[in-house]
Order: C-alpha cells, then sequence, then structure tokens
C-alpha cells in the first residue's frame, strides 16, 4: 500500500503541465483542453484567380486554437506541434487535394537568425508530425528563407507582398534536380495567402508544381462551426483556463 501511495505521488510530480491551463497531464495538453480544442473539420475552397493555391486547413485561427498556436510559437510549447500536426494530417486523410501524384510536403521555412532566437522552426516541426501521420515525404529545405521580414500581422496586402518581395528561394534539397512530384507547402497560419503565394511562385518559377497548401488553422474561413462552451476564459498570455 505505501509503495503504491509513493508511486502516484512520483508519477504527479513527474507528470509535466498542460501549458494553457496547467492541470498536470502526461499529454502536451490536457483532455479536457484538447476536448475545447478541436474544431469542426473545414476546408478552403480554391480562389477565383490564376495565381491562387487550393487550402485544406484544420480550423479557423480563433479561441482554444489560437491559444494554442500562440503557446506553441511564443511560449516555449514546440512539443505541441506533434498532436497539432498529428490532428492535421488526420484531416489532410478525409480531405485531400486530389493530385495525380502524392505530394511532396515542403513547410514554410524561417530565416536563420529567426529560427536561431525562437529553437524550432513551428511549420517544419507541424510538417513531421503531418507526415508521420499521412506518410508523405517530408522535404525540410525544400525552400530557404533569405530575407529577415517584419510580421506580417497588421500589415496591409500591398505591404505584406512588399515585406516578402524576395523572401524566398528555392532550397538545396529542391534546386539539384527538378522533383517529379508536385509541392504540398505547410504552414501554421493561413491569413490573407501572400506568404504562401509569395512562396509557391519563387518554386514555380523554377518549373516546380505547387499543389496547394496546408494550413492548421485559417483566418478567412466562414465561422461555420458551433462557439466554444461558455466559460472558457483567459488564464494569462497564450493560455485556456477551463470551466470549473
Amino acid at each position: 500500500m505505501l509503495t503504491q501511495s509513493l508511486q502516484t505521488v512520483a508519477n504527479l510530480f513527474l507528470q509535466q503541465t498542460c501549458p494553457l491551463c496547467d492541470r498536470a497531464t502526461p499529454q502536451p495538453l490536457c483532455t479536457n483542453c484538447w476536448d475545447h480544442l478541436q474544431p469542426g473539420a473545414a476546408t478552403h475552397p480554391p480562389q477565383p484567380t490564376t495565381d491562387a493555391l487550393p487550402i485544406v486547413t484544420w480550423g479557423t485561427y480563433e479561441g482554444a486554437l489560437k491559444q494554442a498556436i500562440a503557446a506553441l510559437k511564443y511560449h516555449g510549447h514546440p512539443q505541441l506541434a506533434r498532436p497539432l500536426g498529428q490532428a492535421l494530417g488526420q484531416h489532410w486523410q478525409q480531405f485531400p487535394l486530389k493530385t495525380a501524384r502524392s505530394p511532396l510536403v515542403v513547410p514554410i521555412p524561417m530565416h536563420p537568425e529567426k529560427q536561431r532566437q525562437r529553437g524550432f522552426n513551428q511549420a517544419e516541426l507541424l510538417a513531421k508530425a503531418f507526415c508521420q501521420q499521412t506518410g508523405l515525404p517530408l522535404v525540410r529545405q525544400g525552400l530557404a528563407r533569405r530575407k529577415v521580414t517584419t510580421p506580417q500581422f497588421g500589415l496591409g496586402l500591398q505591404a505584406r507582398q512588399q515585406n516578402l518581395a524576395g523572401a524566398f528561394v528555392v532550397g538545396p534539397a529542391l534546386n539539384q534536380q527538378r522533383p517529379t512530384r508536385p509541392v504540398l507547402l505547410l504552414d501554421d497560419i493561413y491569413t490573407t495567402g501572400t506568404t504562401v503565394k509569395v512562396a509557391a511562385a519563387e518554386l514555380r518559377r523554377w518549373g516546380i508544381s505547387v499543389c496547394g497548401v496546408v494550413t492548421l488553422a485559417s483566418a478567412v474561413l466562414e465561422k461555420s462551426r458551433p462557439t466554444p462552451p461558455q466559460g472558457l476564459v483567459p488564464h494569462r498570455a497564450g493560455s485556456l483556463a477551463s470551466r470549473g
């Protein structure tokens, strides 16, 4: 009995805490927060323009999903990329883009200086988990970022385009030999689409086909799913407090 009690206490100390509500949990997110995080299935149809890319996205950039992405990117919780990337992969398996050949997954890169500051590229971590779930090949260095850009948040469309002009180049994994498969770009958030369109244009300039984009969250989807249950209030920056 004593041994069992000691083991129970030890397990409590060994468990990590949920980055959204501070509950002890053996998983990257506690069950309660994960249940609130799950968005309804959603797809973003192709834009009616010649340079548009079909978008497959897991959910809307709001509420618990927005807070989880903030915790991943800005509050030092890269472990969240695994369950989020796997969930995105499951969504892709339900709603894949139809292509003649299965695509290569290329994450949107960060500039090396910014990646050193953050310690990781969240798009690459999401892409790794996504590819583990789907079985699609991951091409980590399909693109490279050669220009330090200011954050896109708050910029207008023209300013976004100017900010990203010349930001991307084809990376060493693709510039030696043109792939026969199309590329599927992967990023964490889709807002105006400027980033992925600039990245796709650079790949296409080299004769590389780009079939579409897959993202964890989109800020442009119609809010067709039910609103989250009442009682979810901010606990701290990038966190979520649960009911009771």
